[in-house]
């Protein structure tokens, strides 16, 4: 099986499936190592296996356009809180720390729904309500 085929087969659910498992795994060894390593070297050694991950994963095709920038602000805004995660991570629980940063899914929810026009519904609604209830609960 190529490179290619194992990132993007199977639709959408099983390198859904593969990013959750990561990202836990990710958390995990992250806090078993942030007593012993600085949080700033966490960073860059994380940076460095996203780099060389993202040469991997096929040819680039640069260049720098309207869309290209918006890349780089994401980016940007992802590394900060990249930073912030770290700094948090070594200073908390993983239990708490892991699940409370984990619901930027709702931050990123209510932009689509303002900023892309996505449909609003009750049950996403609902579960931006219960995602800031956990963040009190998490907090406390």
């Amino acid at each position: 099986m190529q490179m290619m085929d194992l990132l993007n087969g199977g639709g959408w659910l099983r390198p859904s499936l593969l990013a959750l498992f990561f990202w836990g795994l990710w958390g995990f060894l992250t806090k078993l190592s942030s007593d012993r390593v600085p949080w700033q070297m966490l960073m860059v050694l994380f940076g460095i296996c996203t780099l060389l991950g993202g040469l991997a994963a096929g040819p680039l095709k640069f260049k720098f356009d309207l869309w290209h920038g918006v890349g780089l602000a994401a980016g940007l805004a992802g590394a900060l809180g990249f930073l912030y995660f770290y700094i948090a991570i070594s200073r908390g629980q993983a239990s708490t720390v892991i699940p409370l940063t984990s619901l930027y899914v709702a931050v990123a929810s209510v932009l689509a729904f303002v900023l892309l026009a996505e449909p609003v519904t009750l049950k996403k609604l609902l579960g931006i309500v219960f995602a800031i209830i956990a963040m009190v609960l998490l907090s406390g």
